[in-house]
């Protein structure tokens, strides 16, 4: 879920803060901005005034509860005004969050991890994506034409990966660990996942690592070959991919307002009958062409916040040296 290219759209907030993700939790570990959301907006009803709050999200479905509570009016039901800011990097969704700019962002279970062994004032307010080892959204796959069946056959192999030390990266070294491999067996070669698809269809690199929508178009369109579910060696059962994130001061009313709203939605997009209107709603913030929005795999959602589910992800990042040491899930939400 990280690396999509950037493409605004009309209606779509401007660009947010262009800061490093290490650089916003160093200075703001140190210095708090206070911040706080203004009455500014009114409702419909009775003209009683609304919460205006900024959400940055990335184009991704794995946020796209923001997009769903803005538009099915959830946010609105629970005395929010919200404007959501779409940005491509990561580490400006931390930053984002981190200078006061947004409330509320969505932020992958990963990097949550780094921002709270890094002592960032930051906490998880609400439940965000699910991985669900029976309908997964996260594959290895292997070029058209290229012989990858099996773990060993990576050996010396070209794999794309977006960055280091995300859950794509992360995900396959634990898959590797568990067939035998270690990192060394592999060369890696770091590419937006939207840039991997022609790569892969070139053969210039022999494998990569693809979350929808990218998994569908490498599968259906480019030839490419699912190889492994890597994200089911961390991921026994349901595990929480994403969350949403707040700073630490952030007004507790507001949040519990948020996360009413962001349930809601959640609740709402998990139902079968209503994936063709989420998919509407997903088509007008990230860029995936509808029809394959119809075709891939989509994502599920945690319709409460559990931290539970975040912890093999915690486990994970601790075992390949990212985090210093593994914490207790529920820490995310202090």
């Amino acid at each position: 879920m990280i690396g999509i290219p950037y493409r605004r759209k009309r209606g779509t907030p401007g660009r947010g803060p262009r800061r490093s993700l290490l650089g916003a939790t160093l200075c703001l570990v140190l210095v708090l901005v206070p911040t706080s959301a203004g009455l500014s907006a009114t409702s419909a009803k009775g003209g009683s005034a609304l919460t205006s709050v900024n959400i940055a999200v990335l184009p991704v479905e794995p946020t796209a509860q923001a997009f769903y509570a803005k538009h099915r009016g959830f946010f609105r039901r629970q005395g929010i005004d919200a404007k959501i800011t779409v940005l491509s990097d990561p580490a400006q969704i931390a930053a984002a969050v981190l200078s006061g700019d947004a409330q509320f962002s969505s932020f992958n279970t990963g990097g949550i991890a780094v921002l709270k062994s890094r002592g960032a004032p930051v906490k998880v307010v609400a439940a965000g994506a699910l991985y669900r080892p029976r309908a997964p959204t996260t594959a290895l796959v292997a070029a058209r034409g290229k012989r990858i069946t099996r773990p060993r056959d990576l050996v010396g192999k070209r794999v794309a990966i977006d960055r280091p030390n995300t859950l794509a990266h992360i995900g396959l070294l634990k898959w590797m660990r568990r067939n035998g491999l270690s990192a060394d067996d592999v060369q890696f070669t770091e590419l937006p996942f939207a840039q991997m698809l022609e790569p892969l269809r070139r053969g210039d690199v022999d494998a990569a690592v693809l979350p929808e929508p990218f998994l569908t178009l490498a599968t259906q369109r480019g030839g490419a070959r699912r190889v492994a579910h890597i994200f089911n060696a961390v991921c026994a059962r349901d595990c929480l991919l994403t969350f949403f994130l707040a700073r630490r001061d952030v007004d507790a009313d507001l949040a519990a307002r948020f996360r009413n709203a962001i349930q809601a939605a959640a609740v709402w997009a998990n139902q079968k009958k209503n994936q063709a209107a989420s998919g509407a709603i997903l088509a007008r913030y990230a860029p995936i062409d509808k029809a394959v929005i119809r075709k891939m795999t989509r994502t599920s959602f945690s319709p409460r916040l559990r931290p539970g589910p975040a912890q093999p992800w915690i486990d994970v990042f601790a075992e390949f040296k990212v985090i210093p040491e593994s914490f207790r899930a529920i820490d995310l939400v202090k």
